[in-house]
């Protein structure tokens, strides 16, 4: 059982909480707003949950970032050491921003040693069931460090996904930002 660390207790946040609490884990939630402000979502998650600081929840080892683009600067140097931590990225970048790193890439820059996984960024949140009647959801991720895509991979497993490794940051990342063709995309394996 792992404690992850969640930053952003929003639509995505909540729901991607309460699925890794049901493949075992247990989560710290977090937001801008502090921890007084979670009591409902905490009581709604159950035992398996407590509300923390962002700097509580960055320092887990597995740690979800679900927080909206325009904050990530904030959000993300509140921890000045990322070294060895799994940071899941499931933000998508704003098409109007212009930067010279996009994507996964600005979130690796400002979080400098963690190793990043851009995953859930392609489902629209209503569709971040895991297994539905068909069948297992299909999950796309990314990342750069393969004992952490393996460690994710698993974890998404447990979640009850089907979980697809498109390769690199830098590879993939292009691939499942907003707009992009795997945006949106919400395919299921078909149990046999």
């Amino acid at each position: 059982m792992a404690t992850i660390g969640i930053l952003g207790s929003g639509n995505i946040g909540r729901k991607l909480a309460k699925q890794f609490i049901q493949a075992g884990n247990k989560v710290i939630m977090s937001n801008h707003h502090g921890p007084d402000s979670l009591k409902n979502v905490i009581k709604e998650l159950g035992p398996s949950a407590k509300a923390g600081t962002i700097a509580e929840a960055e320092q887990q080892n597995i740690v979800l970032l679900a927080v909206l683009r325009p904050a990530l600067e904030d959000v993300l140097s509140q921890n000045t050491d990322w070294s060895n931590q799994i940071l899941i990225d499931a933000t998508n970048e704003i098409p109007t921003q212009l930067a010279q790193l996009r994507g996964s890439e600005l979130v690796e820059h400002l979080a400098p040693g963690a190793h990043v996984i851009k995953a859930f960024n392609t489902l629209f949140a209503r569709y971040m069931t895991g297994t539905n009647e068909s069948g297992r959801r299909v999950l796309f991720f990314a990342g750069d460090d393969d004992d952490s895509k393996q460690t994710c991979q698993n974890l998404f497993v447990k979640m009850r996904y089907s979980p697809v490794d498109l390769g690199t940051i830098k590879e993939a990342g292009p691939l499942m930002e907003f707009g992009a063709p795997l945006s949106g995309t919400h395919f299921v394996e078909v149990d046999e």
